[in-house]
Protein backbone atom coordinates (compact mmCIF):
# COMPACT_ATOMS: atom_id res chain seq x y z
CA UNK A 1 0.00 0.00 0.00
CA UNK A 2 2.44 2.62 0.49
CA UNK A 3 5.02 3.01 -2.05
CA UNK A 4 8.13 4.76 -2.69
CA UNK A 5 7.87 8.45 -4.28
CA UNK A 6 10.12 10.77 -5.18
CA UNK A 7 8.38 14.23 -4.00
CA UNK A 8 8.50 16.65 -6.91
CA UNK A 9 5.03 19.10 -6.84
CA UNK A 10 2.29 17.49 -6.44
CA UNK A 11 -1.64 17.99 -5.87
CA UNK A 12 -3.93 15.72 -3.49
CA UNK A 13 -7.11 15.51 -4.14
CA UNK A 14 -10.34 14.30 -2.39
CA UNK A 15 -12.34 13.70 -5.09
CA UNK A 16 -15.93 13.08 -3.26
CA UNK A 17 -19.71 12.24 -4.29
CA UNK A 18 -20.64 15.15 -3.04
CA UNK A 19 -17.84 17.52 -2.13
CA UNK A 20 -14.39 17.77 -3.34
CA UNK A 21 -10.83 19.60 -2.06
CA UNK A 22 -7.14 20.08 -3.39
CA UNK A 23 -3.86 20.92 -1.96
CA UNK A 24 -0.55 21.49 -3.14
CA UNK A 25 2.49 20.12 -2.18
CA UNK A 26 5.71 21.79 -3.15
CA UNK A 27 9.28 19.37 -3.64
CA UNK A 28 10.36 21.36 -0.20
CA UNK A 29 7.13 19.51 1.35
CA UNK A 30 5.14 22.42 1.88
CA UNK A 31 1.23 22.26 2.14
CA UNK A 32 -0.78 24.79 0.66
CA UNK A 33 -4.85 24.28 0.60
CA UNK A 34 -6.14 25.59 -2.72
CA UNK A 35 -9.42 27.59 -2.77
CA UNK A 36 -11.52 26.09 -5.28
CA UNK A 37 -14.59 28.62 -5.46
CA UNK A 38 -14.62 32.41 -5.82
CA UNK A 39 -15.07 33.49 -2.52
CA UNK A 40 -11.96 31.60 -1.18
CA UNK A 41 -14.09 28.26 -0.43
CA UNK A 42 -11.76 25.48 -0.17
CA UNK A 43 -14.99 23.37 -1.09
CA UNK A 44 -16.36 22.68 -4.73
CA UNK A 45 -19.16 20.71 -4.41
CA UNK A 46 -19.16 17.86 -6.82
CA UNK A 47 -21.40 19.12 -9.43
CA UNK A 48 -21.55 19.55 -12.99
CA UNK A 49 -23.95 21.78 -15.01
CA UNK A 50 -23.81 22.09 -19.05
CA UNK A 51 -26.38 23.97 -21.45
CA UNK A 52 -23.99 23.44 -24.89
CA UNK A 53 -20.70 21.64 -25.90
CA UNK A 54 -18.93 24.91 -24.82
CA UNK A 55 -20.67 25.98 -21.34
CA UNK A 56 -19.75 23.47 -18.23
CA UNK A 57 -20.12 25.01 -14.99
CA UNK A 58 -19.06 23.85 -12.03
CA UNK A 59 -19.64 23.74 -7.61
CA UNK A 60 -21.68 26.78 -6.83
CA UNK A 61 -21.89 28.01 -10.15
CA UNK A 62 -23.04 24.74 -11.75
CA UNK A 63 -26.46 25.14 -9.13
CA UNK A 64 -26.81 29.04 -9.76
CA UNK A 65 -26.64 28.29 -13.62
CA UNK A 66 -28.98 25.34 -13.45
CA UNK A 67 -31.50 27.79 -11.75
CA UNK A 68 -31.62 30.25 -13.82
CA UNK A 69 -31.50 28.02 -17.00
CA UNK A 70 -34.80 26.56 -15.07
CA UNK A 71 -33.35 22.96 -15.95
CA UNK A 72 -32.08 23.19 -19.36
CA UNK A 73 -29.00 21.61 -19.88
CA UNK A 74 -27.49 18.57 -17.81
CA UNK A 75 -26.87 18.56 -14.73
CA UNK A 76 -24.33 15.81 -13.17
CA UNK A 77 -23.87 14.87 -9.17
CA UNK A 78 -22.85 11.26 -7.46
CA UNK A 79 -20.27 10.77 -10.15
CA UNK A 80 -18.19 8.93 -8.05
CA UNK A 81 -20.96 6.24 -7.38
CA UNK A 82 -21.00 4.74 -11.23
CA UNK A 83 -17.18 4.29 -10.96
CA UNK A 84 -17.62 0.60 -9.33
CA UNK A 85 -21.14 -0.20 -11.66
CA UNK A 86 -20.19 -2.11 -14.86
CA UNK A 87 -23.39 -1.63 -16.29
CA UNK A 88 -22.97 1.64 -16.84
CA UNK A 89 -20.62 2.92 -19.52
CA UNK A 90 -21.26 6.57 -19.60
CA UNK A 91 -24.33 8.86 -20.83
CA UNK A 92 -25.03 11.06 -24.00
CA UNK A 93 -24.37 14.58 -23.83
CA UNK A 94 -24.77 17.18 -26.57
CA UNK A 95 -25.09 14.48 -29.17
CA UNK A 96 -21.99 13.61 -27.86
CA UNK A 97 -21.42 9.50 -25.85
CA UNK A 98 -19.22 10.24 -22.79
CA UNK A 99 -17.68 7.68 -20.70
CA UNK A 100 -17.81 7.73 -17.13
CA UNK A 101 -14.36 8.75 -17.27
CA UNK A 102 -14.57 11.38 -19.61
CA UNK A 103 -17.32 12.81 -17.23
CA UNK A 104 -14.86 13.12 -13.85
CA UNK A 105 -12.19 14.14 -16.10
CA UNK A 106 -14.12 16.95 -17.21
CA UNK A 107 -14.55 17.81 -13.29
CA UNK A 108 -10.76 16.94 -12.42
CA UNK A 109 -9.49 19.16 -15.47
CA UNK A 110 -11.46 22.23 -13.92
CA UNK A 111 -9.89 21.10 -10.30
CA UNK A 112 -6.58 20.97 -11.92
CA UNK A 113 -6.83 24.73 -14.06
CA UNK A 114 -7.77 26.34 -10.74
CA UNK A 115 -5.00 24.81 -9.31
CA UNK A 116 -2.55 25.63 -12.08
CA UNK A 117 -3.75 28.97 -11.85
CA UNK A 118 -3.50 29.59 -7.91
CA UNK A 119 0.14 27.99 -7.77
CA UNK A 120 1.26 29.42 -10.79
CA UNK A 121 2.69 26.49 -12.50
CA UNK A 122 1.69 23.34 -14.30
CA UNK A 123 1.51 20.18 -11.53
CA UNK A 124 1.35 16.60 -13.08
CA UNK A 125 1.67 14.62 -10.41
CA UNK A 126 -1.16 13.88 -8.18
CA UNK A 127 -1.60 11.72 -5.12
CA UNK A 128 -5.87 10.57 -5.24
CA UNK A 129 -8.17 9.42 -2.69
CA UNK A 130 -10.07 6.75 -3.02
CA UNK A 131 -12.59 4.69 -0.71
CA UNK A 132 -11.71 2.34 1.29
CA UNK A 133 -13.64 -0.86 -1.07
CA UNK A 134 -14.96 1.03 -4.24
CA UNK A 135 -17.20 -2.08 -4.04
CA UNK A 136 -17.35 -5.44 -2.05
CA UNK A 137 -16.37 -7.33 -5.91
CA UNK A 138 -12.64 -7.17 -5.98
CA UNK A 139 -13.22 -7.09 -10.16
CA UNK A 140 -15.87 -3.93 -9.90
CA UNK A 141 -13.25 -2.56 -7.12
CA UNK A 142 -10.33 -2.72 -10.12
CA UNK A 143 -12.21 -1.85 -12.62
CA UNK A 144 -13.56 1.75 -10.88
CA UNK A 145 -9.72 2.29 -9.63
CA UNK A 146 -9.20 1.60 -13.39
CA UNK A 147 -11.75 4.19 -14.72
CA UNK A 148 -10.71 6.51 -11.97
CA UNK A 149 -6.96 6.23 -13.02
CA UNK A 150 -7.91 7.20 -16.85
CA UNK A 151 -9.74 9.95 -14.97
CA UNK A 152 -7.14 11.81 -13.79
CA UNK A 153 -4.88 10.92 -17.19
CA UNK A 154 -7.70 12.29 -19.26
CA UNK A 155 -7.52 15.52 -16.91
CA UNK A 156 -4.28 15.76 -17.56
CA UNK A 157 -2.13 14.00 -14.78
CA UNK A 158 0.90 11.87 -15.78
CA UNK A 159 1.53 10.54 -12.17
CA UNK A 160 -1.26 9.03 -10.47
CA UNK A 161 -1.47 7.50 -7.15
CA UNK A 162 -3.74 6.35 -5.20
CA UNK A 163 -4.36 6.11 -0.98
CA UNK A 164 -7.07 4.98 0.63
CA UNK A 165 -9.43 7.98 2.25
CA UNK A 166 -9.99 6.85 5.73
CA UNK A 167 -5.77 5.91 5.91
CA UNK A 168 -5.71 9.36 5.07
CA UNK A 169 -7.52 10.70 7.80
CA UNK A 170 -5.73 8.53 9.94
CA UNK A 171 -2.54 9.87 9.14
CA UNK A 172 -3.92 13.35 9.34
CA UNK A 173 -5.53 12.87 12.75
CA UNK A 174 -2.03 11.71 13.58
CA UNK A 175 0.36 14.07 12.53
CA UNK A 176 0.79 15.65 16.04
CA UNK A 177 0.80 11.86 18.01
CA UNK A 178 3.41 10.89 19.80
CA UNK A 179 1.92 8.00 21.62
CA UNK A 180 1.19 4.47 20.71
CA UNK A 181 -2.29 3.56 20.23
CA UNK A 182 -5.20 1.76 18.18
CA UNK A 183 -7.71 4.27 16.75
CA UNK A 184 -10.57 3.17 14.40
CA UNK A 185 -10.81 5.87 11.43
CA UNK A 186 -14.28 6.23 10.35
CA UNK A 187 -14.95 8.42 7.11
CA UNK A 188 -18.94 8.88 6.30
CA UNK A 189 -19.37 11.03 3.56
CA UNK A 190 -21.97 11.04 1.11
CA UNK A 191 -21.36 8.47 -1.14
CA UNK A 192 -19.83 5.55 1.37
CA UNK A 193 -18.82 4.86 4.48
CA UNK A 194 -15.29 3.77 4.74
CA UNK A 195 -13.29 2.15 7.89
CA UNK A 196 -9.47 2.13 9.07
CA UNK A 197 -8.48 -0.04 11.87
CA UNK A 198 -4.44 1.16 12.31
CA UNK A 199 -2.16 1.64 15.08
CA UNK A 200 -0.98 5.12 15.93
CA UNK A 201 2.82 5.95 17.08
CA UNK A 202 5.49 8.05 16.51
CA UNK A 203 7.91 7.88 13.45
CA UNK A 204 7.09 5.95 9.94
CA UNK A 205 4.32 3.92 8.77
CA UNK A 206 4.64 0.65 7.21
CA UNK A 207 1.64 -1.85 6.01
CA UNK A 208 1.54 -3.86 9.50
CA UNK A 209 0.33 -0.86 11.16
CA UNK A 210 -3.11 -0.82 9.34
CA UNK A 211 -4.86 -3.68 11.52
CA UNK A 212 -7.96 -3.56 9.37
CA UNK A 213 -9.75 -1.93 6.64
CA UNK A 214 -13.59 -2.04 4.85
CA UNK A 215 -16.43 0.12 3.73
CA UNK A 216 -19.45 -0.12 2.37
CA UNK A 217 -21.09 2.22 -0.95
CA UNK A 218 -23.49 3.42 1.54
CA UNK A 219 -23.36 6.44 3.11
CA UNK A 220 -25.69 10.21 3.42
CA UNK A 221 -26.71 9.54 -0.06
CA UNK A 222 -28.32 5.86 0.85
CA UNK A 223 -30.34 7.67 3.71
CA UNK A 224 -31.88 10.17 1.09
CA UNK A 225 -32.73 7.56 -1.02
CA UNK A 226 -34.26 5.77 1.87
CA UNK A 227 -36.19 8.60 2.80
CA UNK A 228 -37.52 9.25 -0.81
CA UNK A 229 -38.16 5.67 -1.44
CA UNK A 230 -40.53 5.02 2.25
CA UNK A 231 -41.91 9.15 2.49
CA UNK A 232 -41.70 10.69 -0.99
CA UNK A 233 -41.74 8.52 -3.83
CA UNK A 234 -45.67 7.98 -3.77
CA UNK A 235 -46.06 11.35 -4.65
CA UNK A 236 -44.06 10.64 -8.42
CA UNK A 237 -46.31 7.36 -9.06
CA UNK A 238 -43.84 4.72 -7.24
CA UNK A 239 -47.63 3.03 -6.19
CA UNK A 240 -49.15 4.21 -9.84
CA UNK A 241 -50.73 1.00 -11.06
CA UNK A 242 -52.58 0.22 -14.78
CA UNK A 243 -53.91 -1.69 -16.97
CA UNK A 244 -53.31 -2.04 -20.73
CA UNK A 245 -55.62 -1.95 -23.40
CA UNK A 246 -57.06 -5.53 -24.05
CA UNK A 247 -55.50 -6.92 -21.01
CA UNK A 248 -56.53 -8.03 -17.71
CA UNK A 249 -53.36 -8.00 -16.01
CA UNK A 250 -52.94 -4.98 -13.16
CA UNK A 251 -49.45 -3.45 -13.35
CA UNK A 252 -47.26 -1.79 -10.87
CA UNK A 253 -44.70 1.11 -11.89
CA UNK A 254 -41.60 -0.57 -12.63
CA UNK A 255 -38.73 -1.13 -10.03
CA UNK A 256 -36.19 -0.37 -11.83
CA UNK A 257 -36.82 2.95 -12.45
CA UNK A 258 -38.33 3.12 -8.87
CA UNK A 259 -34.66 2.67 -7.79
CA UNK A 260 -33.58 5.68 -9.84
CA UNK A 261 -35.92 7.60 -8.75
CA UNK A 262 -34.83 6.85 -4.70
CA UNK A 263 -30.86 7.64 -5.93
CA UNK A 264 -29.53 10.88 -6.26
CA UNK A 265 -27.10 10.05 -8.78
CA UNK A 266 -29.60 8.02 -10.62
CA UNK A 267 -32.69 10.30 -11.16
CA UNK A 268 -31.45 12.79 -13.30
CA UNK A 269 -31.34 9.58 -16.28
CA UNK A 270 -35.34 9.64 -15.94
CA UNK A 271 -34.69 11.74 -18.58
CA UNK A 272 -33.53 9.45 -21.20
CA UNK A 273 -35.44 9.07 -23.70
CA UNK A 274 -36.85 5.71 -24.02
CA UNK A 275 -37.87 6.30 -19.72
CA UNK A 276 -39.26 8.97 -20.92
CA UNK A 277 -41.88 7.31 -23.89
CA UNK A 278 -42.63 4.63 -21.68
CA UNK A 279 -43.81 6.39 -18.78
CA UNK A 280 -45.96 8.52 -21.31
CA UNK A 281 -46.91 5.28 -22.44
CA UNK A 282 -48.56 4.26 -19.40
CA UNK A 283 -49.68 7.33 -18.21
CA UNK A 284 -53.04 7.28 -19.65
CA UNK A 285 -54.02 4.07 -18.43
CA UNK A 286 -53.94 5.14 -14.89
CA UNK A 287 -56.33 2.84 -12.50
CA UNK A 288 -57.88 5.85 -11.02
CA UNK A 289 -57.24 10.00 -11.40
CA UNK A 290 -54.52 10.14 -8.26
CA UNK A 291 -52.07 7.72 -10.14
CA UNK A 292 -52.52 9.71 -13.07
CA UNK A 293 -51.65 13.01 -10.89
CA UNK A 294 -48.84 11.42 -9.24
CA UNK A 295 -46.94 10.47 -12.66
CA UNK A 296 -47.78 14.01 -13.79
CA UNK A 297 -45.94 15.30 -10.64
CA UNK A 298 -42.96 13.10 -11.80
CA UNK A 299 -42.94 14.23 -15.45
CA UNK A 300 -43.25 17.67 -14.32
CA UNK A 301 -40.01 16.33 -11.86
CA UNK A 302 -38.36 15.30 -15.18
CA UNK A 303 -39.14 18.01 -17.52
CA UNK A 304 -37.97 21.01 -15.12
CA UNK A 305 -34.98 18.92 -13.99
CA UNK A 306 -36.26 18.77 -10.09
CA UNK A 307 -33.73 16.23 -9.21
CA UNK A 308 -30.99 17.76 -7.33
CA UNK A 309 -33.61 20.10 -5.68
CA UNK A 310 -35.60 17.62 -4.42
CA UNK A 311 -33.11 16.08 -2.86
CA UNK A 312 -31.63 19.15 -1.19
CA UNK A 313 -35.11 19.37 0.53
CA UNK A 314 -34.96 15.91 1.71
CA UNK A 315 -31.36 16.43 3.05
CA UNK A 316 -32.71 19.34 4.82
CA UNK A 317 -35.28 17.25 6.33
CA UNK A 318 -33.18 15.07 7.39
CA UNK A 319 -31.02 17.44 9.18
CA UNK A 320 -34.02 18.90 11.29
CA UNK A 321 -35.48 15.55 11.68
CA UNK A 322 -32.35 14.55 13.91
CA UNK A 323 -31.91 18.10 15.29
CA UNK A 324 -35.58 19.13 16.63
CA UNK A 325 -37.51 18.10 18.93
CA UNK A 326 -40.57 17.77 17.35
CA UNK A 327 -42.20 14.00 16.80
CA UNK A 328 -43.54 14.87 13.34
CA UNK A 329 -41.63 16.70 10.91
CA UNK A 330 -43.65 18.61 7.52
CA UNK A 331 -42.02 17.98 4.32
CA UNK A 332 -43.37 20.73 1.54
CA UNK A 333 -42.06 20.80 -2.05
CA UNK A 334 -43.99 22.74 -4.27
CA UNK A 335 -43.04 23.71 -8.25
CA UNK A 336 -45.19 24.65 -10.70
CA UNK A 337 -47.29 21.05 -11.04
CA UNK A 338 -45.94 19.59 -8.46
CA UNK A 339 -47.47 20.27 -4.68
CA UNK A 340 -45.89 17.69 -1.76
CA UNK A 341 -47.02 17.95 2.14
CA UNK A 342 -45.96 14.56 3.99
CA UNK A 343 -46.17 14.55 7.41
CA UNK A 344 -43.43 11.93 8.63
CA UNK A 345 -42.96 10.99 12.51
CA UNK A 346 -39.79 10.69 13.92
CA UNK A 347 -40.46 6.93 14.82
CA UNK A 348 -41.20 6.16 11.52
CA UNK A 349 -38.52 7.84 10.03
CA UNK A 350 -36.10 6.30 12.24
CA UNK A 351 -37.44 2.81 11.44
CA UNK A 352 -37.36 3.13 7.80
CA UNK A 353 -33.50 4.30 8.13
CA UNK A 354 -32.68 1.40 10.29
CA UNK A 355 -31.49 -0.91 7.58
CA UNK A 356 -28.96 1.46 5.93
CA UNK A 357 -27.40 2.23 9.44
CA UNK A 358 -27.29 -1.62 10.35
CA UNK A 359 -25.59 -2.38 6.99
CA UNK A 360 -22.86 0.76 7.57
CA UNK A 361 -22.21 -0.66 11.34
CA UNK A 362 -21.98 -3.98 9.89
CA UNK A 363 -19.47 -3.14 7.15
CA UNK A 364 -17.47 -1.49 10.07
CA UNK A 365 -17.27 -4.35 12.34
CA UNK A 366 -15.73 -5.91 9.61
CA UNK A 367 -12.33 -4.60 10.94
CA UNK A 368 -12.45 -6.21 14.05
CA UNK A 369 -12.91 -9.44 12.42
CA UNK A 370 -9.77 -9.12 10.33
CA UNK A 371 -7.73 -7.78 13.14
CA UNK A 372 -9.14 -9.83 16.38
CA UNK A 373 -9.12 -7.23 17.96
CA UNK A 374 -12.47 -6.10 20.36
CA UNK A 375 -13.76 -2.78 19.79
CA UNK A 376 -13.07 -2.27 23.87
CA UNK A 377 -9.59 -2.58 22.98
CA UNK A 378 -9.49 0.71 20.28
CA UNK A 379 -8.50 4.01 22.20
CA UNK A 380 -10.18 6.60 20.09
CA UNK A 381 -12.72 6.21 17.29
CA UNK A 382 -11.85 9.64 15.28
CA UNK A 383 -15.09 10.70 12.78
CA UNK A 384 -14.89 12.34 9.93
CA UNK A 385 -17.16 13.56 7.13
CA UNK A 386 -20.79 15.33 7.18
CA UNK A 387 -22.63 11.58 7.22
CA UNK A 388 -21.09 11.13 11.27
CA UNK A 389 -23.71 13.76 12.59
CA UNK A 390 -26.56 11.61 11.29
CA UNK A 391 -28.16 10.82 15.01
CA UNK A 392 -28.89 7.19 14.35
CA UNK A 393 -25.33 6.68 13.56
CA UNK A 394 -24.00 8.59 16.39
CA UNK A 395 -25.97 6.79 19.13
CA UNK A 396 -24.75 3.17 17.47
CA UNK A 397 -21.15 4.39 18.28
CA UNK A 398 -21.76 5.43 21.67
CA UNK A 399 -23.48 2.15 22.17
CA UNK A 400 -20.50 0.05 20.82
CA UNK A 401 -17.24 2.50 22.10
CA UNK A 402 -18.59 4.89 24.57
CA UNK A 403 -19.29 8.79 24.08
CA UNK A 404 -15.57 9.09 25.65
CA UNK A 405 -13.94 7.32 22.90
CA UNK A 406 -15.83 9.58 20.04
CA UNK A 407 -13.55 12.46 18.76
CA UNK A 408 -14.82 14.53 15.61
CA UNK A 409 -11.91 15.28 13.13
CA UNK A 410 -12.13 18.43 10.35
CA UNK A 411 -15.36 16.69 9.06
CA UNK A 412 -14.32 17.83 5.58
CA UNK A 413 -10.30 18.49 5.06
CA UNK A 414 -9.28 15.60 6.99
CA UNK A 415 -9.17 12.87 4.02
CA UNK A 416 -6.88 15.71 2.09
CA UNK A 417 -4.94 16.98 4.22
CA UNK A 418 -4.14 13.09 4.99
CA UNK A 419 -3.44 12.66 1.13
CA UNK A 420 -0.85 15.44 1.69
CA UNK A 421 0.93 13.87 4.57
CA UNK A 422 0.93 10.65 2.49
CA UNK A 423 3.02 12.62 -0.09
CA UNK A 424 5.33 13.96 2.38
CA UNK A 425 5.49 11.05 4.79
CA UNK A 426 6.91 9.29 1.43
Amino acid sequence: MLKCLTIMNYYAIDFGTSNSLINFISDSKEIIPIPMEEDDNYILRSLIFTTDQKSWFFGEKAIKEYSENDGEGRFLRSLKKFLADPSFKGSEIHNKKYLIEDMIAVFLREMKRRADLFVGKTVDNVIMGRPAKYSINPEYDQLAEDRMRKACELAGFTTVNFCPEPLAAGLDFDKNNSKKKIVLIADFGGGTSDFTLMQLHSGQYSQNDILGLSGIYKAGDSLDGEMMLKFISKHFGAKFSFKLPMGDQTLSFPRALLKKICSPAHITHLREKETWNYLKTIHPFAKDEESKRHLSQLFALIEWQLGYTIFQEIEKSKIAICSEEEEIHSFSFSHVDIEIKEDISKIKYNEAMSDTVNDIIKAMMEVFEQSDIKPSQVDEVVLTGGTAQFTQIQNRLVEIFGKDKLIEHDIYQSVVGGLSQYATLL
